[in-house]
């Protein structure tokens, strides 16, 4: 008759317990389950290994990555959703300084008239966007945390 919806419920952070299986929010494929005498979570899947923190409302990475960028989640009671990553603001500053100096250094070279033999076609309007994109995504694929590399192959 009437089947009451999860979709209406109101969604609050929910507390992880280290008791339950809960799926993994990084694959979806696999199912976290405790893992050893530890307060870690292991996915059957992609073997990464996650700890509760902050009273068991978030989760994050076990394993430190270095300088790598991890996401970081919270548990509804129905499904994950993102929480932040785990960049300090050092890092995110470092990201930051190392995005703008290629697109500020190639406007500094056409300003400057550095680059005098360029095609009409580079101007600063199309370079700029341009070196910034490629910049982005250099420092996106080599700081972030992917699933690939958590794969034993």
């Amino acid at each position: 008759m009437f089947h009451p919806s999860p979709q209406h419920v109101f969604l609050t952070q929910q507390v992880i317990s280290l008791t339950q299986s809960y799926p993994c929010p990084r694959c979806t494929a696999g199912m976290m389950e405790p893992f050893g005498l530890s307060e870690t979570f292991r996915c059957s899947g992609c073997k990464r290994t996650f700890v509760p923190l902050k009273g068991g409302r978030y989760l994050y990475p076990a394993r430190s990555i270095g300088w790598k960028i991890a996401p970081t989640f919270w548990w509804d009671g129905f499904r994950w959703h993102w929480a932040g990553t785990t960049a300090t603001p050092r890092q995110l500053a470092v990201i930051v300084l190392l995005s703008l100096l290629p697109v500020l250094a190639v406007n500094l070279a056409i300003w400057l008239h550095w680059w005098t033999g360029r095609p009409d076609w580079c101007n600063p309007c199309l370079l700029t966007p341009l070196v910034g994109l490629l910049t982005v995504q250099f420092i996106y694929l080599l700081c972030w945390d992917f699933d690939f590399l958590s794969h034993n192959r």
